[in-house]
C-alpha cells in the first residue's frame, strides 16, 4: 500500500512520524514522508522517501522577531492565537506543496497541524485518512486539554470542557487559513468542523506510553495508545571534545530547550549556569534552536549544538528541557528524571504528568525561571533516590514497548477495515 505522511512542525514533531514511516516500510508498504524542507538531509539519511514543502521552515519561524514575540506571550491563548498568525504567511503554499506530495498515495495520515494540509489533500485525492498524534486530543473527563492550562482540575467538568474549548479554538485559528486558500483559486475543500473532520477518519493512533499518559477507556472504539515513536537515528560520530568533556568528571546534567528559543538565550544561559554551579553539578548545554548560547562558558559546562537524545541521554546525570512531547519522551526513555521549564502550548501539560510520575520535581515555568529555583530542582533530581528509582522504573516500562509495531499494526487493520470510526 503507498501511504503518504503529513506532518508540520519543529524536529519533536517530525522524527517520530519518521520512526512510523520506517516501521510501516519495514512492513512491506510504500511510504513517502510530507514536512518542511528542513528535514530533507535527516530524510535522506534515514533512506525516507522525504516530500518537502517550501513553506516557511519552522526554525526560521521561531527565531525571527515575531517568533520571539509569540514565545514571550504568557497567555497560552494569546500565544496560540499568535502562532496561528506565524503560519498565515506560508499557508498557500504549504497546501499545494502537500497535495502535490500525496499525489498517488492510497492512504494518508496526518499529524499534529499536518492535519489541515492532510485532510485537504485526502479529500482532494478521494483516500481514507488517519490521525497519528503526538499529544492526546480527545473528550475525556481523565486530564484536561494539553493545548490549554492544567487548572483547575477540581473544577466539575473542567477537563472535558476544556478539550471542547480546545478544538473550537484550533478550528477557530486555523480554519480561516483554508478559507483564504481556496479563495486563492488552490484545490482545498471547505472544512467540516473539527469533530467532523475527524470523524471521517478511519482511526487514530497515539505515540505515547500508556504508562505516561493511561489512554482513556472511553476511547478504546477508535483509538489506541500505542507507545512512543522512537527514530534511532543514524550512526552518530561525537565530536572528540564531547568524549573528552564527558570523560573528565561525573555525568553532566544535560539542559536544553529545543524550539523554545525565548527572547533573551544569553540571560537564561547565565540563569542555567549559575543554577548548575549552585547545584555543584557539571552541564552540558544543547543550543539547538539558539534557546541557549555557548559563550563565556566555564569549564565545568560545556555547550554543543546536537547530540541525538539515544545516545546523550544515558550518559547524563539528569535532563533540563522544555518539556516538548519527544524531548519528554526521550529522557523517560533513558530512565532519567527531568526538570521541565514549560514555555507554552503542551509543554506545561507534559510537566504537570512527569512531576505526578515522580520522575521529576515540581516544574519550573520559564516565566519563574531564576538560579536559586533551578539549583534546587537540579539538586532534587539528581540527589533524590525515590525521584531517580521511579524514574529508571518507568523508563524500563516504557523501553519494553514497541510502539512503532502497534502502531504499524492498528494502521494496516484500520486501513483493512472501512468501518471503524476516527478521532
Amino acid at each position: 500500500m503507498r501511504i503518504a505522511l503529513v506532518t508540520i512542525g519543529s524536529l519533536g514533531d517530525v522524527q517520530p512520524i519518521l520512526a512510523l514511516a520506517l516501521g510501516l516500510r519495514r512492513a512491506g508498504h510504500e511510504v513517502r514522508v510530507v514536512t518542511h524542507a528542513a528535514f530533507a538531509t535527516l530524510g535522506r539519511a534515514l533512506g525516507v522517501d522525504l516530500r518537502s514543502t517550501t513553506a516557511a521552515d519552522p526554525r526560521r519561524l521561531l527565531e525571527s522577531e515575531e517568533g520571539r514575540e509569540v514565545l514571550a506571550i504568557r497567555n497560552p491563548l494569546r500565544a496560540w492565537r499568535g502562532f496561528a498568525s506565524l503560519a498565515e504567511a506560508g499557508a498557500s503554499t504549504l497546501f499545494a506543496d502537500v497535495l502535490a506530495g500525496c499525489e498517488g498515495v492510497d492512504a494518508l495520515g496526518y499529524s499534529g497541524l499536518g492535519l489541515f494540509p492532510g485532510y485537504a489533500a485526502a479529500a482532494r485525492l478521494g483516500v481514507p485518512y488517519f490521525a497519528a498524534h503526538l499529544i492526546p486530543t480527545g473528550p475525556t473527563h481523565d486530564f484536561p486539554s494539553p493545548l490549554l492550562p492544567q487548572g483547575p482540575a477540581w473544577v466539575p467538568g473542567y477537563n472535558r470542557a476544556s478539550h471542547a474549548l480546545a478544538r473550537w479554538l484550533v478550528w477557530r485559528w486555523f480554519g480561516p487559513l483554508t478559507d483564504r486558500t481556496r479563495a486563492e483559486g488552490r484545490p482545498v475543500p471547505r472544512f467540516l468542523s473539527p469533530t467532523k473532520l475527524a470523524a471521517g477518519a478511519r482511526a487514530s493512533f497515539f505515540g505515547i506510553s500508556p504508562a505516561v499518559v493511561p489512554q482513556p477507556a472511553a476511547w478504546s472504539s477508535w483509538a489506541q495508545f500505542t507507545g512512543y515513536w522512537f527514530l534511532d537515528a543514524p550512526s552518530w560520530e561525537p565530536p572528540p571534545d564531547l568524549l573528552s568533556f564527558l570523560e573528565c568528571g561525573p555525568p553532566p546534567v544535560v539542559v536544553g530547550f529545543g524550539s523554545m528559543s525565548g527572547r533573551e538565550p544569553a540571560h537564561t544561559t547565565r540563569i542555567v549556569v549559575e543554577a548548575l554551579e549552585r547545584a555543584g553539578a557539571r552541564g552540558l548545554l544543547l543550543t539547538g534552536w539558539g534557546g541557549l548560547e555557548a559563550r563565556a562558558l566555564p569549564s565545568t559546562v560545556h555547550a554543543l549544538d546536537f547530540a541525538p537524545h539515544a545516545w546523550l541521554y544515558p550518559r547524563a546525570a539528569a535532563v533540563v528541557h522544555h518539556g516538548g512531547a519527544g524531548t519528554t519522551a526521550s529522557a523517560l526513555r533513558a530512565g532519567l528524571p527531568s526538570v521541565l521549564v514549560p514555555f507554552a502550548f503542551d509543554q506545561p501539560f507534559w510537566a504537570e504528568r512527569v512531576r505526578r510520575l515522580g520522575a521529576g520535581p515540581a516544574p519550573v515555568p520559564e516565566r519563574q525561571l531564576t538560579p536559586v529555583r533551578l539549583a534546587e530542582a537540579i539538586r532534587c533530581a539528581v540527589e533524590d533516590p525515590r525521584m531517580r528509582s521511579a524514574a529508571r522504573a518507568l523508563g524500563e516500562r516504557i523501553r519494553a514497548e514497541d510502539g512503532v509495531g502497534t502502531a504499524v499494526r492498528g494502521i494496516e487493520h484500520a486501513l483493512n477495515h472501512p468501518g471503524r470510526a476516527g478521532a
